[in-house]
């Protein structure tokens, strides 16, 4: 019964992680993704910290 419970999870996340991967696949062909990109060095940045971590520069619409 073990094994069975185990292989269905294992089953369930394989089916999630292949349907993030569709979804990415497709915003990507659809142009639909945006690199979020420092206002200063114009280098990819995160949106989740303030700074830049190339420039260190505060990023206006940081969150």
């Amino acid at each position: 019964m073990e094994t069975v419970v185990r292989d269905v999870a294992e089953a369930l996340i394989v089916v999630a992680v292949g349907g993030m991967v569709v979804t990415v696949l497709r915003r990507l062909v659809a142009g639909q993704l945006h690199v979020y990109r420092c206002a200063a060095c114009a280098r990819p940045t995160s949106r989740g910290y303030p700074r830049c971590r190339h420039c260190g520069r505060e990023q206006p619409d940081a969150l």
